[in-house]
């Protein structure tokens, strides 16, 4: 007869052993990963709500969502359509006696799955600096596509890129 408490303590690591080898040497991609997205990186954004020189004001805030994927070096991408949020730096009416109009904004942090991260940019613009104009405001509408650049790195966790299914053939 066989003592199964003697072989008990040995079987069960053995067994746990082997299940963990499997987990690790199976390939399976984790869920999240910490991802640095570099300086210099050009978000393409969109407007979530229209911005004025007429109806916004410095530090109003202001919400924009990325509308294609950023791919980055280890695999990992922040998926279409991340909100990005930031304010509004500057509104001024343009006039015979004010100049041109202008509208500045700048863009303060980047939110993925729940998550805030702070996000530093260059200052955006919009003026038509000594160009002629038949306005003196100035109006993006929700919608109205921006090149954001990010001025410092941003360390945040991210998921990996969908796999592409082969295509049909």
């Amino acid at each position: 007869m066989m003592n199964t408490t003697k072989t008990l303590p040995i079987v069960i690591p053995a067994v746990l052993a082997i299940g963990i080898a499997t987990a690790v040497l199976s390939g399976s991609p984790p869920r999240e990963r910490n991802a640095t997205i570099p300086a210099g990186t050009t978000l393409v954004v969109a407007l979530e709500q229209v911005v004025s020189t007429q109806a916004s004001h410095p530090g109003d805030e202001i919400e924009l969502r990325t509308v294609q994927p950023v791919r980055l070096g280890n695999g990992a991408e922040i998926p279409e359509g991340t909100l990005i949020g930031g304010l509004v730096t500057d509104a001024r009416s343009g006039g015979a006696n004010a100049g041109p109009p202008e509208l500045g904004m700048r863009f303060t942090e980047l939110e993925i799955d729940g998550d805030i991260h702070e996000i530093s940019t260059e200052q955006f613009r919009f003026g038509t600096l000594g160009r002629a104009t038949h306005s003196d405001q100035i109006v993006l509408p929700a919608g109205r596509r921006i090149k954001i650049r990010l001025s410092r790195p941003v360390t945040v966790e991210s998921r990996p890129a969908p796999e592409h299914a082969p295509a049909a053939e």
